[in-house]
């Protein structure tokens, strides 16, 4: 056996192990995506069911907020899917019990200065994918009781 046989076997098993790392990395960053889709959406449940003073309300669980918790199989793949308007009323929610409009979590967002853990929270939720429009009369009431 010469030295460029050795060499040869060295850099086919160097790119098997790149090779495989590669596979690793991306079954791991797709499973990462289903989870942070999962996450997200749990927590815009759980939000869209705690009152003003942060309790859990019992009569407005989940089922009555218009949110189906039960998944149609055992797959890894749950989606829980919701109306964009379902989305904002949760996000309306949300942002009424922190006493925030979206465009001042979006400047607070901007500046990387969260007045609460909460504001911090709903922003990683929600952040960009809210349209303000559809927040208009959420923010005028918030407006109003200040």
């Amino acid at each position: 056996m010469n030295v460029d046989d050795i060499v040869a076997e060295k850099i086919a098993a160097a790119a098997a192990r790149a090779e495989a790392t590669k596979r690793r990395r991306a079954a791991f960053n797709a499973a990462r995506q289903r989870g942070l889709a999962a996450r997200h959406a749990q927590k815009l449940r759980n939000l869209s069911v705690r009152t003003t003073d942060g309790s859990a309300s019992p009569t407005d669980g989940p089922a009555t907020a218009g949110f189906n918790l039960t998944p149609a199989d055992d797959s890894d793949d749950v989606v829980t899917e919701v109306t964009e308007a379902e989305f904002h009323a949760a996000a309306s929610a949300a942002l009424a019990r922190l006493g925030l409009t979206y465009a001042e979590l979006e400047d607070q967002a901007r500046r990387r200065d969260f007045s609460t853990a909460q504001a911090h929270s709903l922003w990683v939720s929600i952040g960009g994918a809210i349209n303000p429009d559809l927040l208009g009369s959420q923010e005028e009431t918030t407006k109003e009781n200040s």
